[in-house]
């Protein structure tokens, strides 16, 4: 099942939202100067949005990013 998340400007703080309110903040939003960052999680990719940019990518993408940054530590 797929996730919503409003990502808050102080870096610190989300919210989950339902899908119909994620559609109500793009539609809304799209052209507008100021945005929210909004963030999806669904089974095997995410995705991340603010104003009309978009991106999404799998998972295990991410993840092998981060190792390789050393954000995250393999296990074992």
């Amino acid at each position: 099942m797929t996730k919503y998340f409003h990502l808050y400007a102080d870096g610190k703080r989300i919210r989950e939202i339902s899908w119909e309110e994620y559609m109500e903040i793009v539609r809304r939003e799209r052209h507008q100067e100021k945005t929210k960052t909004l963030l999806w999680v669904g089974k095997h990719d995410i995705g991340i949005s603010k104003g009309s940019s978009f991106i999404w990518l799998p998972i295990k993408q991410l993840l092998e990013v981060l190792r390789v940054c050393g954000v995250i530590k393999d296990e074992g």
